[in-house]
């Protein structure tokens, strides 16, 4: 009997010796790939601290060479003259900006016969660089390419090491003046990045870039990769190593025991997690979906599902509502079916073009049941798959009307509001110019200041409410346009004849630049002078006195641009998006400087698109700013402007 269970062990033990031998490998499988990971970790963070430390090289460096170049365009726009008095204030500025700027030579003619400082730097004064075999060719490629360049780290005539930038200067005759050299004390620079990198775990050095590694990444040992460094025309390597690297992962005794236990554990617990948010998320899942359903159910604005058809495929309460229909009449009909029929080509353009991640809007008009119009507010997105639906739209509808009803009454109420106040206000404008005018008898002292301000408020109100209704008019379709086509220049030549008087009392003059633009446009000349005046009177208000204002026109394809340029303060980014807006200026407050009703810019826009055309703005802030409007020119061969 122990003859037949000898084989039987023997093939338990080699099955149970299978067994562990194939958890064993298994184990060091993972093992093997844990230790790859570190190894993978440990590049990363070297690369990461490299990175870190070339921004950090490249940052000083970027900082002292933006300093540097400003005073490449000093000798042009002096003739090629050096006012030592002059530059000296100037250089001790940018030194003490520029922490690592050791000098700056001025070098007319390739020899440095100015520096700042001297002190320290004395042996390098008076150099000639075609004396210097080893630069000198640098520097010829330098003065042919017109263009400036890093170089070094080079050891210096006055001692130490630096880096060279030197920029070549030409007059404003494109003749070769010189070289403008700053030299940048590489020693002081490198131990602050030397620093940088040993609080990262680093060692680095600064090499010459071999032309096999300008075009990747090169890595040697694990602890150890070179990074291009690029700037101004030099190319370096920076070496870098890690200091304390992660000893590897120690190969001692395994049980075995251990590590089947531990595969096993672990095995078991991925799959009861795996399981677990599975569960989770399913319920997550299915709660969204209750959450969901009854929100959109008792939502207070209508709402729709549909497919990429535009079928409806559920309808909430407020919808049926608003459409005077029961759920069972409006599923599975097409949403095209419930709008105009002059507006379903516009809806079903809006629904196709709509992309996943995007909102959009419009206004539309639908039919209730009763075949009965109602404005709504439309929005659209895309949910994606909603059980066999794939693209599912959410189409959300606000009812429009009694917003639209408030608007026509406060429209109604400021046009009648204006109406009954241009009467009187007129009568009081002129009285008040009659007795300001002396018309009845010189008015006294005291009362003099006390009457101008209130005819100047008086003809404030005017224009306020002048706007107003011309606002009106324009919203409600109201204002007459009497287009014809004319000399657009001789519009200009009128716009600026007639607004200087008004830009003179702020000190400014008006100049229509030339060439005459000999084009013709089909305008209301009327109009056209309302938006002129707008734009001109504004430039002339903001600008500052003694400056001009600048007025061009220029043919650009089928259009003509207008452009009125200033030369004031700009305009802040947080007004630009407000700016051809209802009521509003840039300067808000109770007391702002400058007058204005904050119609102007939204009548002009108005009047230009009503004409054809399209109006915009360009703007620097502290540097002025340029108003245009560009229209059509018109087919016929235009008159001259002087007849």
């Amino acid at each position: 009997m122990s003859q037949h269970h000898a084989p039987r062990q023997y093939l338990n033990w080699l099955a149970s010796l299978g067994l562990l031998l194939l958890l064993g490998l298994g184990v060091e499988l993972l093992l093997q790939q844990y230790g790859l990971r570190q190894q993978q970790a440990e590049q990363q963070r070297l690369l990461a601290h490299a990175n870190e430390v070339r921004a950090v090289l490249l940052g000083e460096l970027n900082a002292t060479l933006h300093l540097a170049t400003g005073l490449a365009s000093y000798i042009p726009a002096r003739q090629g003259r050096i006012d030592t008095a002059e530059l000296e204030p100037w250089l001790q500025g940018l030194f003490q900006q520029g922490r690592y700027i050791r000098n700056i030579g001025l070098a007319p003619d390739n020899r440095i016969d100015f520096l700042y400082p001297l002190s320290g730097n004395e042996a390098a004064l008076g150099l000639y660089y075609p004396d210097l075999p080893k630069q000198w060719p640098t520097i010829q490629r330098i003065i042919a390419s017109a263009q400036p360049r890093l170089d070094g780290p080079l050891q210096l005539v006055q001692g130490g090491r630096g880096l060279i930038y030197r920029v070549p200067v030409f007059l404003a005759d494109q003749r070769y003046w010189g070289l403008i050299s700053t030299v940048i004390d590489f020693d002081r620079l490198f131990a602050e990045v030397e620093a940088v990198a040993r609080q990262r775990g680093l060692a680095i050095a600064l090499l010459p870039l071999d032309a096999a590694q300008q075009l990747a990444l090169t890595s040697t040992p694990d602890t150890e990769l070179h990074l291009p460094v690029f700037l101004a025309g030099a190319n370096w390597q920076l070496q870098a190593r890690l200091l304390n690297p992660q000893p590897p992962l120690l190969r001692g005794l395994r049980l075995v025991g251990w590590g089947l236990a531990l595969a096993v554990s672990a095995l078991i617990g991925m799959a009861l997690h795996s399981q677990q948010r599975k569960t989770s998320l399913l319920l997550a899942l299915s709660q969204s979906q209750r959450d969901f359903l009854q929100a959109f159910e008792l939502a207070p604005q209508g709402m729709a599902l549909l497919d990429a058809q535009g079928r409806l495929l559920a309808v909430n309460q407020a919808l049926c509502r608003l459409l005077q229909q029961s759920p069972t009449q409006l599923l599975q009909r097409s949403v095209m079916q419930l709008c105009v029929p002059a507006e379903r080509e516009q809806l079903q353009v809006r629904l196709a073009t709509l992309r996943f991640g995007h909102n959009d809007s419009w206004f539309l008009q639908l039919l209730d049941g009763q075949q009965q119009q109602i404005a709504v507010e439309c929005s659209a997105a895309i949910l994606g798959q909603l059980g066999s639906a794939s693209e599912v739209r959410i189409l959300h509808v606000q009812d429009m009307r009694e917003r639209l009803r408030l608007q026509r009454l406060q429209s109604e109420f400021t046009a009648s509001v204006s109406h009954e106040l241009r009467t009187p206000l007129t009568a009081i404008a002129g009285a008040l110019g009659l007795v300001n005018g002396g018309a009845l008898g010189e008015v006294p002292a005291a009362m003099r200041e006390l009457l101008q301000i209130a005819q100047a408020n008086s003809q404030r109100l005017q224009e306020l409410i002048n706007d107003l209704l011309d606002m009106e008019k324009l919203l409600a379709g109201k204002m007459r346009f009497e287009a014809r086509e004319q000399p657009l220049w001789s519009l200009l030549q009128e716009a600026v004849l007639h607004n200087q008087p008004y830009a003179a009392q702020h000190q400014v003059q008006l100049q229509l630049l030339g060439p005459p633009c000999q084009v013709a446009v089909t305008v209301d000349g009327q109009r056209l002078a309302q938006v002129l005046a707008n734009l001109l009177s504004n430039a002339a208000k903001f600008s500052p006195p003694g400056s001009s204002v600048e007025v061009a026109a220029v043919v650009q394809g089928g259009h003509v641009r207008v452009s009125v340029r200033d030369q004031g303060p700009g305009i802040g980014e947080n007004f630009r998006a407000r700016i051809f807006s209802k009521f509003t200026q840039a300067d808000a407050s109770d007391c702002r400087q400058k007058g204005g009703t904050g119609l102007g810019l939204a009548i002009s826009k108005e009047l230009i698109e009503r004409m054809h055309g399209r109006i915009g703005f360009d703007s620097v802030e502290g540097q002025g700013s340029t108003f245009w409007f560009e229209l059509p020119i018109s087919v016929t061969k235009p008159q001259d402007a002087s007849t």
